[in-house]
Parts: structure tokens; C-alpha cells; sequence
């Protein structure tokens, strides 16, 4: 009799624990899902935040190239700085602050009467107490004919980036608005509504074979 007892408590046992393993590879799925959430929303909330304050940007001043936290985006559309930057590069420059003043060699972009340019500074004199810089583009002859003022100066240059100058001029299109900034927006909110919902549905399922294990144990 305490054999046959026996047996019977393992087979009671046996259905039980083959579901707590159903349910525990489930539950693992609803964890990997919420991570991969978590993961797109670290790589895609960044870029969202970037291109929103430079689209505000543009709006609030149209006058001015856009810019975030300091930093200003641009379309090289010339050769005149090669083989530093070329062509459609994108540059990135670092906005000029208040009183800021240049040495000879630091490439600065300022506003020219058909958009903005970056050159070189060649020469730094003064007018006055003010500084006047001279520039020159690195594969032009000749120096620019303008000396620049402070007040004309947008920034410096910092870094580049190889032929994504075009990237930067599609984001200014209704395309390029939808697909970086409205698209970003529609997949954060898949990521926050879609893995609960997901979630609640394994744990439904996790009950309902519980249930069904428990009504298929041998009384």
C-alpha cells in the first residue's frame, strides 16, 4: 500500500512540473520582448530628441541654420576645403559663444551673402579693439576677399561625416520629417503598448495550462 501511495504522489507531481516549465519558458518570452523594447527605445529616442529640437529649431529661427544643445548641422556644397571635408559631407560645428575669439588655423563657418562658408583662418587682425579674421579655403589660391567679424560668425568646425550631407537635406522634406520624427514616434508607442499586451496574453495562457494540467491530474 505505502508503494502504490508512493507512485501515485509522482504522478500527481509529474504534470506539475512539466507545466511550471511550460509556463517559465513563457514567462521568459514576455522578458525578452520588454528588453528588445527597452534596447529600440535607448536607440531611437536619442535620434527623435535630435531631429525634434532641430525641426523647433528651424521654426523658431528661420534665419539662422538649425541647431541642438550647442551644435549645428550642415551640407558641405563645395570642394573648396578638400581633402578635409568634401561635397556633400555633413559638417558638424559648435556654436560660437558670447566674446569668443579665434587664432590663426581654426576653421570657423560665417554667414556669406549666399548662405554660409567654411574656411580657415589665415591671418587674425583688428579694427578697433575687434578682431578681423582672414580666411581661406584649403584648396582655394587666394584668400576670401571678406574680412570676417564676430558678429558674422555661426561657429567652428569640430568633426564630419562622409557623404551624409544629403541625409541632412531630406529631414527637411515632409518625407524626411514623417520618416525621422513621426515614424520614431508611431514604434516608441508600439514598444510601450505592445510587449504589456503580449505579456498579459503568455500569462493567460500560463493560467489556462496550469488549469488544464491540474483538471488532467489523476485523482
Amino acid at each position: 500500500m505505502e508503494t502504490e501511495k508512493i507512485e501515485a504522489e509522482e504522478i500527481n507531481e509529474a504534470p506539475s512540473e512539466g507545466g511550471n516549465t511550460r509556463a517559465g519558458r513563457r514567462l521568459s518570452w514576455g522578458s525578452i520582448l520588454n528588453i528588445i523594447g527597452i534596447v529600440l527605445c535607448v536607440l531611437l529616442l536619442p535620434g527623435f530628441l535630435i531631429f525634434t529640437t532641430l525641426l523647433v529649431s528651424s521654426f523658431i529661427h528661420a534665419d539662422v541654420p538649425p541647431s541642438c544643445l550647442g551644435y549645428t548641422p550642415l551640407m558641405v556644397e563645395s570642394g573648396s576645403m578638400s581633402p578635409l571635408f568634401d561635397e556633400d559631407d555633413l559638417l558638424l560645428i559648435r556654436n560660437r559663444k558670447e566674446g569668443e575669439e579665434y587664432d590663426a588655423g581654426t576653421i570657423i563657418c560665417f554667414r556669406a551673402e549666399d548662405g554660409y562658408v567654411t574656411h580657415r583662418i589665415v591671418e587674425v587682425t583688428e579694427d578697433e579693439g575687434a578682431p578681423l579674421y582672414t580666411t581661406k579655403g584649403d584648396a582655394n589660391n587666394a584668400n576670401d576677399t571678406d574680412r570676417i567679424t564676430e558678429d558674422r560668425i555661426l561657429g567652428t568646425y569640430i568633426t564630419h561625416f562622409n557623404g551624409m550631407g544629403k541625409a541632412m537635406l531630406f529631414i527637411q522634406t515632409p518625407m524626411g520629417m514623417v520618416v525621422c520624427v513621426l515614424l520614431p514616434i508611431f514604434i516608441i508607442y508600439l514598444l510601450f503598448t505592445v510587449p504589456p499586451h503580449i505579456s498579459a496574453l503568455l500569462k493567460k495562457r500560463k493560467r489556462k495550462a496550469q488549469a488544464e494540467d491540474a483538471g488532467d491530474a489523476p485523482d
